[in-house]
């Protein structure tokens, strides 16, 4: 775990009193470790020594490190089972069973591409776990990370509210904790159930440690800091900023062709792919607005304060805005030429 320490300093002592609600949501920025630390409350519960802050010791604490305690459980979002609806309980189950096997080789995760979900099926298999006896100890805990997605892109809510149904009435032997960046796209009725809690940016020497310390190869101290004090409080983007030379060149042609004509950005719209690759499509949005964001803060170290008065860095604040929002219809079932030809649109007209 990195950073954090306050809030989970109020979980250690919840957790030890007994007083940890059975239905949580850790509300954050992106990329700030919101299901890292859903997994380290999860470990925090089945420790020997706990509840509290786990040991990292003990057996269970162990297993829990490797993924593989059989009483954490942890969702998020896969793609859309396809198989027969009979079979699709068991085709969730497989298809999240591989994507954690590969979370356990390579924890350095990327954002879940635009059409995955915790469809229906998916939750049909929480509920079917959290009906059974934890196998180890006396608690059972489910991690919920991007929860926001509970409601399907291409389909009806039938998703959120069956998850509703087990946050209403969680057996007692259960916790619960979901991660979101955008709460507000969770139901009404689900956000009424859960105890929220504000997982917020990480500072940039917690940054930078992990940087140093977690990456293979890990970064040198010099780069580590630099991409920390760039990062705006989220490992998520920091690593980001390590992407190879022929991602950053597609990014540097979208905001060239921002600045250019409308023959040229709508040609660039174009040969964006209608679909599929959408993680390779984000990842160019993502360092687009990195690079902006290096050049306000380039403004800012000569004296610039990016308020209305200083044009440049209000306009290069304004260009990361309009990135940050086509990065959110990204995530839903939108052609990317359509998100590509409006932004390029807004972009030109947020730099005059």
């Amino acid at each position: 775990m990195y950073g954090h320490e306050e809030l989970r300093s109020r979980l250690t002592t919840t957790m030890r009193a007994g007083r940890l609600p059975p239905t949580l949501v850790l509300e954050g920025p992106a990329g700030v470790g919101k299901q890292r630390l859903a997994l380290w409350i999860a470990q925090g519960l089945v420790c020997e020594r706990g509840p509290g802050t786990p040991c990292d010791a003990c057996h269970p604490c162990k297993l829990a490190l490797q993924l593989s305690h059989p009483d954490i459980h942890w969702f998020f979002p896969i793609a859309r089972p396809k198989g027969d609806e009979a079979k699709q309980v068991e085709e969730a189950e497989e298809s999240l069973a591989t994507a954690i096997a590969a979370r356990r080789e390579s924890p350095l995760y990327r954002p879940p591409e635009g059409l995955t979900g915790l469809y229906l099926p998916l939750v049909r298999a929480l509920h079917r776990r959290a009906q059974m006896r934890p196998a180890m100890g006396n608690v059972k805990a489910f991690v919920v990370g991007e929860a926001d997605r509970l409601v399907p892109q291409a389909s009806s809510p039938e998703a959120a509210n069956a998850m509703l149904k087990v946050l209403e009435e969680p057996p007692p032997d259960t916790f619960f904790v979901l991660t979101t960046a955008e709460p507000a796209a969770l139901l009404p009725t689900i956000r009424s159930r859960l105890v929220h809690l504000r997982a917020g940016r990480l500072s940039p020497a917690d940054i930078a440690r992990f940087l140093r310390e977690v990456p293979d190869p890990p970064l040198g101290e010099a780069e580590a800091g630099r991409r920390a004090e760039l990062a705006g409080g989220s490992i998520g983007a920091a690593l980001a900023a390590g992407a190879p030379a022929a991602s950053r060149a597609l990014a540097d042609g979208l905001l060239a062709a921002a600045a250019s004509g409308s023959a040229a950005r709508w040609r660039y719209a174009l040969g964006i792919k209608p679909f599929g690759a959408r993680a390779a499509f984000t990842d160019t949005l993502d360092l687009a607005a990195e690079t902006l964001r290096d050049e306000l803060a380039a403004q800012l170290r000569v004296g610039g304060t990016g308020g209305a008065g200083d044009e440049p860095a209000s306009r290069l604040l304004a260009q990361v805005r309009e990135l940050e929002r086509a990065r959110q219809l990204a995530q839903g079932n939108v052609n990317p030429q359509l998100v590509v030809a409006g932004l390029l649109r807004r972009l030109a007209e947020a730099r005059g």
